[in-house]
Order: C-alpha cells, then structure tokens, then sequence
C-alpha cells in the first residue's frame, strides 16, 4: 500500500524530467497531475478519462505512446500536450495567463476555449475573431486576462464552466 505521502512525491523525478524538456514549470505539472487524478495512475474518470494526466482514449492515441496507466508514458504525454496548449494561446502576452488558458483547455478543450475567447474579445469591444483581432493590429485588452475572459466560458461549456474555472485555481492557486 502506498502512503499518502509517498504519492505525492513518487513521480516527482519523471514530473521535473518531462517538464524541463517542454519548458515548463514542474511544480505545476506535478498540481495539474495531482488535479487531474490524485497520483494515482490507474485513475479512470467517469468520462473515460485514464492514468496521471487523464487523457481521453482519442487524445491518448495522438499524445500519448504504450498504456495510458504507464506512469511515464502519462507524464510524459501530459507535459507535451501542456506545452502545445501554452503555444496556441499567443494572443495572451502574458506567460501566466497563457498558462491558465493552456490549462483551461487541457481540462474544457481548446475549442471551447478559443471560443470563450472569441465572446470575451466581441463583449470587451475588440474584434471578435481571432483573424479580426490580427487584422485590427492585435490591440491588448482585458479579454486576455483569464479572471475576465472566464466570465464568459459558461457561454461555451454551459454548466461545466464552473468546474473550468475551479481547475485552473485549483492548480495555479490563485483568486
């Protein structure tokens, strides 16, 4: 039996490993996995969703390699699929707020997000394409802040918006 303690330190070497190679924070990697399946890699969530880093069986099969519950494999997946998300959110300059949309679309799904951001831009006064916004000269606004541009995901996800938003501060500790 695993001790509480030694769960949530026993992945830390493979958790600064990956997180060094995508860029990354390790110490939020290590609180995205903690959120995402408490340390415990034979986690499966109601929706399907499998091992540390809880991936659904479709996105397993384009991050992931081997079994979804192989500790590594998930830690692995998961720190590269962060570093994607970080990089397909730069209309937000900040790093830490790219990182809390990164970690809302890990959770809702960048779709959703993107739109979220659309309705954010649109209700701030700011074109409400992304392509608008580029052809606008890219004007910085409140929308790239996450504490605003959450207000608007219940738009998008409905009902789940909420447990968006508790993710995110769940795992940046913040608001």
């Amino acid at each position: 039996m695993v001790s509480g303690s030694d769960r949530l330190h026993r992945y830390d070497d493979l958790i600064k490993q990956y997180a060094e190679e995508q860029g990354l924070d390790w110490q939020l990697i290590k609180r995205q996995m903690l959120a995402e399946s408490g340390g415990d890699p034979h986690a499966i969530s109601v929706s399907g969703a499998r091992g540390l880093m809880q991936f659904m069986p479709r996105a397993w099969r384009e991050w992931g390699q081997g079994d979804p519950h192989d500790p590594e494999a998930s830690i692995k997946a998961g720190a590269a699929y962060m570093a994607f998300l970080v990089s397909k959110f730069e209309e937000i300059p900040d790093p830490k707020e790219r990182t809390k949309f990164a970690l809302a679309a890990y959770n809702a799904g960048r779709a959703n997000i993107n739109r979220c951001l659309e309705y954010a831009r649109q209700a701030t006064g700011a074109a409400g394409s992304y392509q608008d916004w580029v052809d606008a000269g890219k004007p910085a606004g409140s929308w790239q802040k996450w504490q605003i541009a959450s207000l608007f995901l219940s738009m998008v996800t409905g009902k789940y918006a909420d447990i968006t938003i508790r993710y995110v501060q769940q795992i940046v500790g913040e608001e």
